[in-house]
């Protein structure tokens, strides 16, 4: 037997060398596309079959033809967001209606199928744990019915609240604002000298900062892991907000956990442990973690729109290795250091 506590020591290494050679970014040319049972198109994003090195989570593109609906089934927790196209799901047997920026949240072991009710394309972008799952020994997805077309619609209860009858939120059709409690005086905020970095902890100690990294306004909300954020319970995976980055601007540079990011709109780059990735409308960025520097930057004249969603797992060791993986700030915005400087100029002159 080789010596076990030796190979211990050396797994960090290895995680950092298989780190370093995963890939970082999938753009919409580079995917391919194929017929499931369950989807008449889809495709993967980030995930281990793609070269990213995830936590055992997984994201993928599906698409549902006109007056199609997808296959049935049931496995572990989902969480969906409606890119284009309107229609509804059904959920344990409830009618949700969506329509374009919706999310569900699929429970673990809820039977769900869409459908398409339109005359053009639906097209959905999907995050779970398939692999985690499968680590742990849970993974179980039961295939119930193929896709096709919408020969006679289901006759089933239609929710009017988005709640299932858990009492846990499904479908959420408009996200909300994270609202500021007011207008800040951006060159008061800390300032962050790169060299020592200021050690926030994990995301709830972020919060207090978010005015460094982005502006909460500029943040839309779907759910956070492990809150009941506008009712959601997320347990294995969170789609968390859209956040929009501002024109020719770029935001804090910051290290945390495992996280990913769809770009619905814009163009520009990210910078991630030192080296940059190109992306525009349609690609995907995978922050592998833990502790992880990266940054974002628009290079467009319009603001960018990025789905950011993550693995539950993650703050289940963002809260107990925060000791070790710190979640940190190294850089604040630009529009916060350029306040900064100026002030820093008026003071001195």
């Amino acid at each position: 037997m080789s010596n076990f506590y030796e190979n211990w020591v050396g797994l960090w290494g290895k995680a950092e060398a298989e780190r370093a050679k995963a890939r970082k970014v999938i753009h919409e040319r580079e995917l391919e596309w194929i017929e499931t049972r369950y989807d008449a198109r889809a495709a993967l994003l980030i995930a281990p079959e793609t070269g990213f090195r995830t936590w055992g989570s997984s994201c993928f593109l599906g698409e549902i033809p006109p007056e199609s609906h997808t296959g049935r089934h049931r496995h572990g927790e989902e969480a969906i967001f409606i890119i284009e196209g309107e229609g509804f799901s059904i959920v344990d047997g409830v009618r949700y209606d969506w329509k374009p920026e919706s999310a569900l949240l699929i429970s673990f072991g809820s039977e769900h199928q869409h459908f398409n009710t339109g005359q053009s394309k639906v097209r959905y972008f999907s995050t779970m744990a398939v692999h985690l799952e499968h680590f742990v020994g849970i993974h179980l997805t039961t295939h119930l019915e193929d896709w096709g077309p919408n020969k006679k619609l289901p006759d089933v209860p239609r929710s009017t609240d988005g709640l299932g009858r858990d009492g846990k939120r499904v479908l959420l059709l408009e996200p909300t604002i994270d609202e500021d409690p007011g207008e800040t005086d951006l060159s008061k905020l800390p300032h962050v000298d790169p060299t020592k970095p200021l050690v926030v902890g994990d995301r709830d100690g972020m919060w207090q900062y978010t005015w460094l990294h982005r502006p909460r306004s500029d943040v839309r909300v779907y759910m956070e892991y492990g809150k009941t954020i506008n009712d959601f319970d997320a347990r294995e995976v969170e789609l968390h907000s859209v956040m929009y980055g501002a024109a020719n601007q770029y935001s804090g540079k910051h290290a945390h956990m495992e996280a990913g990011l769809y770009v619905l709109d814009g163009q520009g780059y990210s910078v991630i442990a030192g080296e940059r990735f190109e992306w525009t409308a349609g690609s995907a960025i995978h922050v592998p973690g833990p502790q992880t520097v990266h940054q974002h930057f628009n290079t467009g004249v319009k603001p960018s729109r990025m789905l950011r969603f993550a693995p539950g797992i993650r703050y289940w060791f963002e809260k107990s290795a925060k000791r070790e993986f710190p979640y940190l700030l190294l850089q604040p915005r630009q529009a916060v250091a350029e306040a900064q400087q100026q002030q820093k100029a008026i003071v001195g002159g």
